[in-house]
């Protein structure tokens, strides 16, 4: 055989074995793996994302996680820092204190008295001031704090009104995970205008434009609307937070349904601490009525808003708009001519509470603002800038 017969040959037989491997690689063999599971690819619908206050954040495992059972399994973590891989940096394992240690804790109330050495010689009037002192303890170890929660407005679009069901476990969901009340809309002029609205920027704009019509504040922290999207294996929801006070838009997050229309669990992201602190940093109010009888009013927010007996609240005449003095943009507003302070004493319906006056308010009126702030605060505030119109 000659050589360039055997050059043919060879050149033959390299071109069957190449032809064998690409037939072989298009089977499903067990051994050989195909190229769908062979490659590996971002596959960017089953990242979990929101946006709060224009910052991206990404859901990753928690490091931390595996030292501490306490800890949550993932946690959120700006999307610049999960895409260079650094976001191990904001959860560095530490560790536990000693067992040893002494830990300040609230020890129950108890009805025992304290004995001296001499049981005897314990009089009466010292066993009265135990027993005062003791239930002032109780009193002071029974008060809570609560962070009272914000206020929001499920603002109608297409996607609410034609799936109701979306809308209730969201709204079950965002009370349960965030301190946040959230509301429905009952203006069938508003509900009308909703049945057409699909588009994000177009809900947007709509809610922004409402904003605008309504007194200033609004009875609401935070509008919140509902839009959809279809994928690749899923639908998806989106929504939507708009501020109340600047109708700027600062937080999105996107849950999913199947192909069937299923909804796929959980609506709002687990552990949402970026959400739960663009909520934690809005200023909280509340309508405030006066009624007949003196020094005592009716508050629109009671149980669900989590106002606790007791809790202080500074009565303001009025919000005055702020702007921008170039662009007229509304930044917000700011609480003016204090009249005082009222304390919670009583709750009443789902969400409404009276409230008495520590001393005589300053003036009288039909309805004002009450603010969880103090009076000092507010007066060291800017000025508000109006432009003129």
């Amino acid at each position: 055989m000659n050589y360039k017969a055997q050059r043919q040959l060879t050149g033959l037989a390299l071109s069957l074995i190449i032809a064998s491997l690409l037939l072989l690689a298009g089977c499903n063999i067990p051994f050989l793996p195909r190229q769908e599971i062979d490659s590996f690819p971002m596959d960017n619908e089953l990242i979990e994302t929101m946006e709060v206050t224009g910052i991206l954040y990404t859901l990753v495992v928690n490091p931390q996680a595996a030292g501490d059972p306490d800890a949550p399994a993932a946690i959120w973590v700006p999307s610049s820092a999960y895409q260079r891989g650094s976001y191990e940096v904001y959860t560095e394992y530490l560790p536990k204190p000693e067992e040893n240690l002494e830990v300040a804790r609230a020890e129950p109330a108890t009805d025992e008295i304290p004995t001296s050495a001499a049981p005897g010689e314990i009089s009466q009037d010292e066993i009265t001031a135990a027993v005062l002192d003791r239930e002032e303890e109780l009193k002071d170890n029974l008060k809570v704090n609560l962070k009272l929660r914000r206020r929001a407005l499920l603002f109608p679009s297409r996607i609410s009104i034609i799936r109701p069901e979306i809308v209730t476990l969201l709204s079950l969901e965002l009370e349960d995970k965030l301190p946040l009340r959230v509301d429905e809309t009952r203006d069938p002029k508003l509900l009308q205008q909703g049945r057409l609205l699909l588009n994000r920027s177009e809900i947007t704009h709509k809610a922004q434009k409402w904003l605008q019509n309504q007194e200033i504040p609004t009875p609401f922290q935070f509008i919140i609307f509902l839009d959809s999207s279809p994928g690749r294996n899923c639908q998806f929801y989106t929504c939507t937070w708009i501020d109340a006070q600047t109708g700027n838009r600062v937080a999105t997050f996107t849950f999913r349904a199947n192909l069937e229309g299923k909804l796929l669990r959980p609506l709002v992201p687990e552990n949402p601490v970026p959400l739960q602190n663009l909520i934690n940093s809005t200023s909280w109010w509340c309508k405030i009525r006066s009624r007949q009888e003196a020094d005592n009013y009716l508050l629109e927010a009671g149980h669900r808003s989590d106002l606790d007996y007791g809790r202080e609240l500074t009565v303001f005449r009025k919000a005055v708009p702020i702007k921008d003095p170039k662009s007229r943009d509304r930044l917000g507003f700011l609480f003016r001519e204090a009249l005082g302070v009222v304390n919670v004493v009583d709750f009443f319906a789902a969400d409404s509470s009276l409230a008495q006056a520590q001393l005589p308010l300053n003036d009288s009126f039909k309805s004002a603002w009450a603010v969880a702030m103090p009076t000092e605060e507010s007066e060291k505030s800017p000025a508000a800038v109006i432009p003129a119109e």
